[in-house]
């Protein structure tokens, strides 16, 4: 598959809703259209892993490589982010009191539901092998639409890219983070004996894991794919629980390691260790950081 027929498709599904406005797409409607169809995605996408020949031994695989990953991915980005923020003088914010465990219940609930989902799609596929034998195309069709409904979401956050692209701080926090986590996938990657495009590709969700899993299997590979989604789910958990570590040495550290996800998810946190004069960061840098994911990926794989 070429890079351009890989990425087209789907950059033109993210585009159209970005740019087009659909009467019917409110935003009621596509944060529940976003999360039906995200459940849907991933329980096909465990039906394709269940389906798999030799199962277990590719689950031990994913595993074994999203661990490698996840530390080349934060030892590296993390002491770049160090030194970023001594550049541009990002100095600690006073932290205030948050209710961390609060926070990291409601990732863990979250990651308990999108893991359900996954689990039951692999039990169906190992049970029922090739009930289903169309699903690689009818993920690659849900991705279309999952990708328009990402488009019509960044839309209606009112986000302006001429904007966010002129936060000073948003835009090295990102352009730091993307740039040190590809090196580290690169690494990490060799260690492993991966395709160095594909060592780039699993690395590219900067821990948005409903995405960046689904994408990966829809191009061609579930294994890797789960690997992906181990990867930026863990990411997604140990950004909620170090934050207000983080916090305490510069906001680099804390915006930069909670990746795509500091424009909505893990907002609330940041805005209440950092103060309010850190949203306009969070937003620039993690939306940098979500709108690279849907390109990077597909053009990774496509190479």
């Amino acid at each position: 598959m070429t890079i351009l027929s890989t990425l087209g498709p789907l950059l033109a599904a993210l585009l159209i809703g970005y740019w087009i406005k659909v009467p019917v797409a409110t935003p009621e409607r596509v944060a529940k259209g976003l999360s039906q169809l995200t459940y849907l995605i991933l329980g096909l996408i465990g039906y394709s892993i269940g389906a798999l020949d030799n199962l277990a031994s590719k689950i031990v695989i994913a595993g074994y490589q999203a661990l490698v990953l996840f530390i080349a991915i934060t030892v590296l980005p993390l002491l770049a982010l160090w030194i970023s923020g001594q550049v541009f003088h990002a100095g600690a914010s006073k932290v205030e009191h948050v209710d961390n465990n609060s926070s990291t219940k409601h990732a863990l609930i979250d990651a308990a539901k999108t893991l359900g989902w996954v689990l039951a799609g692999v039990l169906a596929g190992w049970s029922l092998k090739s009930w289903l034998p169309s699903v690689d195309e009818l993920v690659t069709w849900l991705l279309y639409l999952l990708l328009f409904l990402v488009g019509c979401q960044l839309r209606h956050g009112n986000f302006r890219l001429r904007k966010l692209f002129l936060n000073t701080q948003g835009v090295a926090i990102a352009c730091t983070t993307v740039a040190v986590t590809l090196a580290a996938g690169l690494i990490a990657g060799s260690l492993l004996g991966l395709e160095w495009h594909k060592s780039l590709a699993v690395v590219s969700g900067f821990g948005w894991y409903s995405l960046s899993g689904i994408l990966i299997t829809g191009l061609g590979d579930p294994v890797l794919g789960t690997t992906a989604f181990l990867l930026d789910l863990g990411r997604e958990i140990v950004a909620l629980m170090l934050i207000p570590m983080f916090a305490r040495i510069n906001s680099h550290l804390s915006v930069g390691y909670s990746g795509a996800t500091a424009m909505d998810f893990t907002l609330p946190l940041l805005g209440k260790v950092h103060g309010a004069e850190i949203v306009p960061v969070c937003i620039a840098s993690g939306f940098i950081m979500s709108f690279l994911v849907p390109v990077l990926i597909p053009l990774f794989m496509g190479m």
